[in-house]
This record gives C-alpha cells, sequence and structure tokens, in this order.
C-alpha cells in the first residue's frame, strides 16, 4: 500500500516556516494565512533570520479582522458562525529558545511565557485536559511546540555565540522545558532541535532514568517532537530512525534543499535533480509539492516558506493531505540520498 500523510492531529503535519524573510515576515504570515495556513514556527533569536514579533503581530491582526462580526445579536445561527477561536480554527504557534539564552532554569521558563503571551496572547483561554481527555482547570492558549533550537553555540552562527556563553547542560536545560510544559502549560509540547543522535538519546536515558526513580518535579518528559535538517539527499535517517522508535515527531527544515544551495552559493541539486524532475512531470506538481509530499509520505512534518504568493498558494495545496506518490515514485526518491 502507498505510504500515507500523517492525519493524526496532534502533529505539525504542514506547517509554515518563518525563517529568512527579512523584512517581509509580516506580509508573509498574513498571506500563509489567508491560504489556510494555521501552524506556524519561528524562533526568540532577535536577528535578520527571525521576526518573531512581526509573526505574533500578523497573527493577531488577521484573527482580529476575522472576528470581527455584524450579525444581529439574536440571530444565534449567524453569531455561532461568526464566534471564530484560536482552538476552532486550529492554531498552533512553534518557537525556539536560542542556546545563548540557555542561562538558568528559570530564565528559559520565563523566555517561554513571554513567548507564549507575545505569540499567541490574544487567543482564548483553553481547558487543561488529563490523560483521559477530562478537562481540568482552565489555562491560557498554551503554544504548540517550545524548542531548544540547539544544545550549544557554534561560531558563526551569532554574535551571542562568538563569546562563549556560560549556559547549562543540555539535561538541566532539558529539565526546565519539562517545567515549561508539566507546571507552567507554557506549551503543549516541548522538543529539540540540531542535535546529534548521541544527544537525542541521551536526553531519553536521563528522562527514563528519572521516571524510574520516581522523579516527579518537574514531570518527566521525553522529547515529543525532534526538528532536523533532512531532504532527499541528507534524509537524517538516523535520527528519523531514533524518533520512530521512541514515538517522536520529526519535523524536518531545509526539506527543499536550501541548506546545499546556501553552502555551494550555486544551484540546488534537490529541486533540479532528474527524478524530482520526472516526478513533477509526471504528476503535473511543481518539483516543490513533489520533494514536500515525499517527506510527509516517509513519516515527517515538514515546515517550508516562502514569502512568494503564488509560491505559498502551491505550497497550500498540501494541506488537503492528498497522497499523490506511488511507493515506487518514493522509493526513486530514496535512492537520492547521499548518507
Amino acid at each position: 500500500t502507498t505510504r500515507r500523510i500523517m492525519t493524526d492531529l496532534s502533529t505539525i503535519g504542514v506547517g509554515f516556516g518563518t525563517a529568512a524573510l527579512r523584512g517581509r515576515c509580516y506580509e508573509t504570515t498574513l498571506v500563509a494565512l489567508e491560504n489556510g495556513f494555521r501552524k506556524f514556527d519561528t524562533s526568540e533569536e532577535d536577528d535578520y533570520w527571525y521576526d518573531q514579533p512581526a509573526v505574533a503581530s500578523a497573527l493577531a491582526d488577521f484573527f482580529e479582522e476575522i472576528r470581527t462580526c455584524t450579525a444581529a445579536e439574536d440571530d444565534e445561527i449567524v453569531a455561532e458562525s461568526c464566534s471564530v477561536t484560536c482552538e476552532k480554527e486550529g492554531i498552533r504557534i512553534s518557537t525556539k529558545i536560542p542556546p545563548w539564552e540557555l542561562i538558568s532554569a528559570e530564565h528559559i521558563r520565563d523566555r517561554a511565557a513571554e513567548s507564549r503571551k507575545e505569540l499567541v496572547g490574544f487567543c482564548e483561554d483553553v481547558f487543561l485536559k488529563d490523560e483521559n481527555g477530562e478537562k481540568q482547570e482552565k489555562i491560557a492558549f498554551p503554544l504548540d511546540v517550545y524548542y531548544i533550537h540547539a544544545p550549544e553555540c557554534w561560531h558563526g552562527w551569532h554574535p551571542r555565540c562568538d563569546n562563549d556563553p556560560d549556559i547549562l547542560p543540555l539535561r538541566e536545560s532539558w529539565m526546565a522545558l519539562e517545567a515549561v510544559a508539566g507546571i507552567d502549560y507554557s506549551a503543549s509540547r516541548i522538543g529539540l532541535s540540531n542535535v546529534s543522535p548521541e544527544e537525542l538519546l541521551d536526553v531519553i536515558r536521563f528522562v527514563d532514568e528519572r521516571l524510574e526513580r520516581g522523579e516527579t518535579n518537574p514531570p518527566p518528559r521525553r522529547p515529543d517532537v525532534l526538528q532536523a535538517y533532512s531532504d532527499p539527499l541528507r534524509p537524517s535517517k538516523v535520527l528519523r530512525n531514533i524518533c520512530e522508535e521512541h514515538g517522536i515527531e520529526f519535523v524536518s527544515y531545509s526539506t527543499l534543499g536550501t541548506q546545499h544551495r546556501m553552502r555551494k552559493k550555486s544551484g540546488n541539486p534537490v529541486l533540479n535533480h532528474p527524478i524530482v524532475k520526472e516526478l513533477a512531470e509526471k504528476h503535473k506538481r511543481s518539483v516543490a509539492e513533489v520533494v514536500l509530499s515525499w517527506a510527509l509520505q516517509s513519516n515527517m512534518s515538514v515546515i517550508p516558506r516562502s514569502s512568494k504568493r503564488h509560491h505559498i498558494e502551491e505550497l497550500a495545496n498540501l494541506l488537503n493531505g492528498e497522497n499523490f506518490l506511488s511507493d515506487e515514485d518514493l522509493a526513486n526518491i530514496d535512492s537520492m540520498s547521499t548518507e
């Protein structure tokens, strides 16, 4: 049978990335919202690469506009149709704390709370639910995933990294994220990004050891999500296998080959690959749709981005969850791997 696109509501599936949009982040986020995207990925870094405040402003302005209703107060049917909430719309916003901010557990928790307020503070309160789905007390609308963007700095990423900041070990940072989700409820889920297989496995072992000891403060929790670079040439098979084994959602970034283009300063070897071009022609789809569908049908979530309206409209085609690649198609794309 053909591998199918994930439809689990607890996963991201098809989200929209907001990196490297520079001064166009606000307008681009609005266009993505207008085309049906409701899951967005950003980061707290205050630099040219990300613009979390712009994402927040676009979300708030978009929802303010669609919530406006001129129906008569006594028209209950119309009034109900005009009642738009973040929960009904399926709003899911994820962000990341950069490594130079991993200075203390309290600071990490404060940053998460601040990001929650900035990004989804306009949303209504929601009920906290127990493991059986029963409603508990109301809480402020949470972020979807709060990630550690990377466990440590590397030179050249950001000026804040060049001075070798004194940050917490990954295990201690992870415990702070457990508190973000399990005590503060600033995020529904927590995750890691840009970690090695060894680092991911170490966090899993650390959590399991504390569970065995019966620790409860903060509640030990394995990563819900891992965000990592993956494309047909570099599919991150080891990390994906670990995620599959341990029930962790794998979110692919740079799925369309942008890492190769950035490093080589030349053409894109993924989108220009003969196999991808042939499948695009075969299915009357764009090369981007082919590559992203390969990822989705290979049990990955994706967060593509574009600042061009026609490309965003094209990416929105993936929101319908159609599986147009056959197993043979998927195998042909898998054969592109250089790992």
